[in-house]
């Protein structure tokens, strides 16, 4: 088995080989979401996940996206402390995600690899929150759309987003109208093609 992240360790590769289970999910696949007991550490072996905070009422927020050999500080954080998931985990396009049982976590805390890619992920992540609370504190609505599509552009590399109005408004927490008035703004100045079902982003990747 191809590992999505390998270590100078052969000890804890063999590990990872023996107890890691890949696992296919389609575009848009939910593969946790708030409340899931979380049993597994996903880490993404291809495609790229998008991770949304989604309150009780069911209201969301785009949060970031994992890459190919990334995993989710939030699961990490819900594995030591024995929480369910706090978030949702949706499938930005066809992925696979290696998946570890959570008890390995502690388990392989004296490799000192491990530690260093645990402590390296929950840096990252934390400083790609702070960037999204920044964002939602000091930014206006068109700024954080406009940040969304560049974020959603580049998970995949794919400039034409399938997306509707009401998909953006619902990570974005906003009403369907404020968006589509800012979307055609962003079509005005040339940032945008508009088309039913589908957004093309005209940036530069």
């Amino acid at each position: 088995m191809e590992l999505p992240i390998r270590f100078v360790d052969k000890k804890l590769n063999a590990e990872l080989e023996a107890v890691g289970m890949l696992k296919a999910y389609h575009h848009e696949s939910v593969i946790m979401k708030p409340g899931d007991i979380v049993e597994f550490l996903p880490i993404v072996a291809k495609g790229s996940l998008r991770i949304v905070l989604q309150n009780a009422a069911g209201e969301e927020y785009y949060l970031y996206h994992i890459f190919p050999g990334e995993t989710c500080a939030m699961s990490l954080t819900c594995c030591q402390a024995m929480k369910r998931s706090e978030i949702k985990a949706v499938a930005e396009e066809d992925s696979e995600l290696f998946m570890i049982p959570v008890r390995y976590l502690d388990e392989w805390s004296h490799y000192p690899e491990w530690q260093k890619f645990v402590s390296d992920t929950q840096a990252q992540r934390f400083s790609e929150l702070l960037e999204t609370v920044e964002l939602m504190a000091f930014s206006n609505l068109d700024e954080q759309l406009w940040n969304y599509l560049i974020h959603r552009v580049q998970a995949t590399g794919n400039k034409v987003l399938s997306l509707t109005h009401q998909d953006i408004a619902q990570e974005l927490n906003s009403p369907r109208e404020v968006i589509t008035r800012l979307l055609h703004q962003l079509q005005k100045k040339g940032k945008v093609e508009l088309s039913r079902g589908m957004i093309t982003v005209h940036s530069q990747l």
